[in-house]
């Protein structure tokens, strides 16, 4: 069926991979991120709602673009009977234990850089990596392209960031991100709908960060006392806990999906 480019056929179930190992120094980033299920404020719920939402056509061949540690793909493979899935992402760490935490489903794992990923699938994952496609709004073209179906998380703005906000979130812009109706509009110029949409609420943020800081401060190395910091002082800025949203998307192209 579908092909990721020259990386051959969709997988079959995958043997368990030996136990995973870092293949480099791991950045303070992924140190804090250790034991959380996501790299993202949503809760699980609205994830594994937002998986259940996707309209799937039968047996679907599932792309995830900057798949991280996997976790995504593996529950659309385990709440959709028949589907297959194809992660790509360019930390090798983040793909050996894609492949550990996929063990025994229908799923390769592979190093690369998302933007030569050719070919067509059911569905596309991207989840808090719109990077992998150029950024927002960039990403949706490109995943419009390599599917009818997108599983989509983005930032926006839930209010005008401040410079203070922006230098603290290492130099951001403004034009980066939209507000909640610009990402909307930009969903909509791409050529999808919305079927199903999920908001990160401010006690999902707070969960979230306090937990990365939290992580960080325990590793007690430099690095990680300073990333713990850096979000420490971020949420202590005048609107510092209620300026940057995340949106988790389930998007279709009209006339073109499947369902179950």
């Amino acid at each position: 069926m579908t092909e990721v480019g020259q990386a051959g056929a969709v997988p079959e179930a995958t043997d368990a991979p030996a136990l995973w190992e870092p293949v480099a120094v791991p950045s303070a980033s992924r140190i804090a991120h250790a034991g959380l299920t996501f790299a993202h404020p949503m809760p699980e719920a609205a994830v594994d709602a937002a998986i259940a939402a996707l309209p799937l056509s039968r047996e679907p061949v599932v792309l995830d673009t900057g798949c991280g540690s996997g976790e995504i793909l593996r529950r659309i493979l385990q709440a959709h009977a028949g589907a297959r899935g194809v992660g790509v992402d360019l930390d090798a760490d983040a793909i050996a234990e894609a492949r550990q935490r996929a063990a025994g489903l229908p799923a390769s794992f592979e190093v690369r850089d998302a933007a030569t990923v050719e070919g067509s699938f059911d569905a596309v994952v991207n989840v808090g990596s719109s990077q992998a496609h150029g950024g927002f709004p960039e990403a949706l073209g490109a995943l419009r392209r390599l599917g009818p179906v997108v599983l989509y998380g983005e930032g926006f703005w839930q209010r005008a960031p401040s410079l203070d906000f922006l230098a603290a979130l290492g130099g951001a812009t403004v034009d980066e991100l939209a507000d909640l109706d610009g990402l909307r509009a930009a969903v909509a110029a791409a050529g999808f709908e919305i079927v199903h949409e999920s908001l990160a609420a401010e006690e999902d943020w707070a969960r979230y960060e306090e937990a990365l800081a939290a992580t960080a401060e325990r590793h007690d190395a430099p690095e990680t006392r300073a990333y713990a910091r850096r979000i420490r002082d971020r949420r202590a800025l005048p609107g510092g806990t209620d300026t940057l949203g995340f949106a988790l998307l389930v998007l279709r192209a009209p006339g073109e999906a499947g369902a179950n």
